[in-house]
């Protein structure tokens, strides 16, 4: 049974993004379906985990690059958003892995069909962003100081 996103976590004194929400609910989902379904479902397919968590990891993938490609410079919440993702990225893959270690091929087939979301680069490339546009108006403001001297 799906519970609704519980709004008191949106309307704290320091609100997390609603991707970061979703975040977390998705691990939490997805620890919850390792431990309760998965067992029940590997009569019919040996690696349910696995299937499983990668496709909680393609729906919120798509919702991240949704996100991300609104995303142009680095705010509190694209910090939170991409640190979010890439924890539950590591969950996910750490459940697949764990639940192919029996599979011929390690569970590198489930690992292939798990796209990164690589946010550390894309907190690296915003970050590069950020600190070009800082040093740029850093600029302006001393060619601005010598033209007045």
């Amino acid at each position: 049974k799906m519970e609704k996103v519980d709004s008191n976590r949106r309307s704290s004194k320091n609100p997390s993004p609603v991707l970061s929400v979703l975040a977390r609910d998705i691990g939490d989902l997805a620890k919850y379906e390792k431990e309760i379904f998965s067992p029940i479902f590997k009569k019919w397919h040996p690696l349910s985990a696995g299937v499983a968590v990668a496709t909680l990891h393609a729906c919120y993938g798509r919702e991240l690059k949704q996100f991300m490609s609104g995303v142009t410079e680095l705010t509190p919440d694209a910090v939170q958003v991409l640190k979010s993702a890439d924890k539950l990225e590591k969950d996910l893959v750490n459940i697949a892995v764990e639940d192919s270690v029996d599979s011929e091929d390690g569970g590198k087939a489930i690992i292939r069909e798990m796209p990164p979301y690589e946010a550390e680069s894309a907190m690296a490339n915003l970050a590069k962003i950020w600190i070009k546009l800082r040093v740029d108006r850093l600029r302006e403001w001393v060619d601005r100081n010598l033209q007045h001297e």
